[in-house]
């Protein structure tokens, strides 16, 4: 008994992080503000070409857009090299 309330409390974390819905979709726009600010793009051309994307489901995540941009731009460039969007959403979900 105590065994399986233990496996069942450890579990639980795990759980609730899969729970968060934004992680994922703001996740990917942090991504692809890495991806343009390593090609070289700057920060507003960045919010607009990322903006335009945001379709269907992903739309209500637009007012996410400018304030992830300007953390992402606000990064060390060598920070870059590391997974960024993973940690991110590792972060997020762990809140």
């Amino acid at each position: 008994m105590r065994l399986m309330l233990s496996a069942a409390l450890s579990l639980m974390p795990a759980m609730a992080m899969a729970e968060n819905p934004i992680c994922a979709p703001t996740g990917e726009i942090v991504a692809s503000a890495v991806d343009a600010r390593k090609a070289g793009e700057d920060a507003p051309a960045t919010i607009t070409s990322i903006t335009a994307e945001m379709t269907g489901d992903m739309a209500v995540y637009a007012p996410a857009v400018q304030p992830l941009v300007d953390w992402v731009y606000s990064l060390d460039e060598a920070q870059l090299a590391e997974d960024v969007a993973g940690s991110y959403v590792t972060q997020c979900e762990a809140q």
